[in-house]
């Protein structure tokens, strides 16, 4: 179901962006919150159908770190006060709930023996704080296009429809630091709970690694603010390059 759901809010933004606009639609406003609430729906019906949680799987709790994106998305929307963005999130959440729906069903959940409530709350920052960065990426990108687009003095209807970059700018740095925050607090967490299930750390050294490095890419851009010579331009660069540690890091996951 969310697959659908996030390509008829895709399909909807894209029509609205590129024909009208500054026409405000209903439909549109709505298309996004009935994605985001139907993909809610469907990870609570997995809560209560299968008696346990959706983050016991990796499939899973990717699932859950694209709903924090796309209701993250939605908070961004409404602190922009334009839904201009909506056309690529909606496509990316489509594109991933497609990809997690194909594998979701093969995988093999694991059962928590040790402190399950501190391992939930460890995924569940986590998958938040991924989702997180993964939007403050995507907002950087589209303040680097808006940014070019901008300079070659080009004022079409897509650049009127779109936020300031000032909003951006802002935007970017809200979620950025709420997302890196999140995920380190799943980092610490996710080891406190290691240590106390008897788990040895190398055993997920290359997984944790990847989360890690991401972590550490992520916290360059407040750092990179406070330099001399500091422009906003390498600060969206940076954002929208942590997309590929993100990758990295869920690749490593799915993997190991």
């Amino acid at each position: 179901m969310p697959p659908l759901l996030y390509a008829w809010a895709a399909v909807t933004h894209w029509r609205w962006l590129l024909v009208s606009p500054r026409d405000e639609s209903r439909a549109r406003r709505m298309s996004g919150r009935v994605a985001v609430a139907g993909h809610a729906v469907q990870v609570a019906a997995m809560l209560y159908l299968s008696a346990r949680t959706p983050l016991g799987t990796m499939w899973g709790a990717l699932s859950v770190s694209v709903l924090s994106m796309s209701c993250a998305f939605l908070l961004l929307e409404r602190l922009a006060r334009s839904s201009s963005l909506g056309a690529p999130y909606f496509l990316l959440a489509s594109g991933a709930s497609l990809l997690i729906s194909a594998n979701e069903g093969s995988a093999r959940a694991v059962r928590i023996a040790s402190s399950p409530v501190l391992f939930s709350v460890h995924v569940a920052l986590g998958t938040s704080g991924f989702g997180l960065l993964a939007a403050s990426g995507l907002v950087a990108g589209v303040w680097l296009l808006l940014y070019r687009l901008l300079r070659d003095r080009r004022f079409g209807e897509f650049e009127r429809g779109m936020p300031d970059l000032a909003s951006l700018d802002r935007l970017f740095r809200i979620s950025s630091s709420l997302g890196t925050g999140l995920l380190a607090a799943g980092a610490v967490l996710g080891t406190a709970w290691m240590e106390g299930a008897g788990i040895p750390l190398s055993s997920v050294a290359w997984k944790s690694g990847t989360v890690f490095f991401a972590l550490a890419w992520h916290l360059a851009v407040p750092i990179s603010r406070r330099l001399p010579g500091f422009s906003a331009t390498r600060a969206a660069w940076i954002g929208f390059l942590g997309l590929l540690p993100l990758l990295l890091a869920v690749w490593a996951g799915v993997r190991t």
